[in-house]
């Protein structure tokens, strides 16, 4: 999968770093893709660990009880003790951008990683999803800040808009316009051991 925008990134950082050496003109670069994104962090405490099973009895941010098993693929379970700290991290982001009209749309892309804790390290992991779409607006409704448009397969979609950087973006699209969509989530897990 290629995901533009890097690229974008990188042939603006070229094109500044050394654009006073360029013996020819140097186009315009595209626009920025619009982007938010959002982070959310949650702590829960270890309350007890069950070598046997797996399982780990956890107090989670409303002081609830919360029972979550660790399969085989969580490393150095054994250094889990009561009254460590697991530290969740959430993180989600979206760029949005025209892209050339008129093509065909090109079927979306994706790409899936996870990482884990080494042998011996505390035990931590992460993983995240990328997908890269590129759709059709079909219509523009900009009192009610919705924007319908089609998928590559033909699928329609209505989506409503709640951020103003994404409202702004959506204010200057019309139908027949075609926007690549680039999606990004992310969680991480850590453990805090409990302070001696």
């Amino acid at each position: 999968m290629s995901f533009r925008y890097p690229t974008i990134v990188a042939a603006a950082v070229l094109v500044l770093g050394f654009g006073g050496f360029s013996a020819r003109p140097v186009l315009a670069s595209p626009p920025q893709p619009t982007m938010v994104g959002k982070s959310l962090t949650a702590v829960a405490v270890v309350e007890s660990t069950d070598p046997t099973t797996r399982q780990i009895l956890l107090t989670g941010p409303e002081g609830r009880l919360i029972t979550v098993i660790a399969g085989p693929e969580i490393r150095n379970f054994d250094q889990i003790q009561s009254g460590d700290r697991l530290v969740l991290t959430f993180r989600r982001a979206i760029a949005v951008q025209l892209a050339p009209p008129g093509a065909a749309l090109p079927p979306p892309a994706a790409l899936v990683g996870a990482a884990r804790a080494a042998k011996g390290e505390l035990p931590a992991g992460a993983g995240f999803e990328a997908v890269e779409v590129t759709v059709h607006v079909v219509s523009v409704d900009r009192e009610a800040h919705t924007v319908t448009f089609t998928d590559p397969d033909g699928v329609s979609h209505t989506a409503e808009v709640h951020n103003p950087a994404m409202i702004r973006f959506a204010r200057k699209l019309k139908p027949g316009d075609n926007v690549q969509i680039d999606y990004l989530q992310s969680v991480s897990i850590k453990l805090h051991p409990m302070a001696s």
